[in-house]
């Protein structure tokens, strides 16, 4: 069972926010907050993936990827590489009072393969 919308959710909730409506559905979180011009620290993104989507939170990016800290990667909560161009969404919380200092692009070297499907 496909479980990363569960994972965001869960950090959202205890994070403060609202999740959206159908968490479970991964492309239903490309409606969170607001559309950030770049993605930086802790947003959430939003890929298509062979059978579906996937939703995960940006820790870092490289050249031609970002590092996604999200549940159902490999069957586990992980950190994995995946390819920007599968990006349909970079979404931002709504902030309560001021956006942290620290909510801004990561630049990481490459590293490990690219993952392909994070069923």
């Amino acid at each position: 069972m496909p479980w990363c919308g569960l994972f965001v959710a869960l950090v959202v909730k205890r994070a403060g926010f609202e999740p959206v409506a159908a968490p479970l559905w991964a492309r239903n979180w490309a409606t969170f907050g607001t559309a950030a011009p770049k993605a930086s620290l802790g947003d959430v993104l939003v890929f298509v993936r062979d059978g579906g989507g996937h939703v995960g939170l940006y820790v870092g990016e490289d050249a031609s990827s970002f590092f996604v800290l999200g549940g159902n990667q490999g069957d586990q909560v992980s950190i994995v590489r995946i390819a920007k161009s599968r990006c349909i969404a970079v979404r931002r919380c709504p902030w309560k009072l001021a956006q942290p200092a620290n909510v801004r692009p990561v630049r990481l070297a490459a590293g490990g393969a690219l993952s392909q499907n994070e069923a």
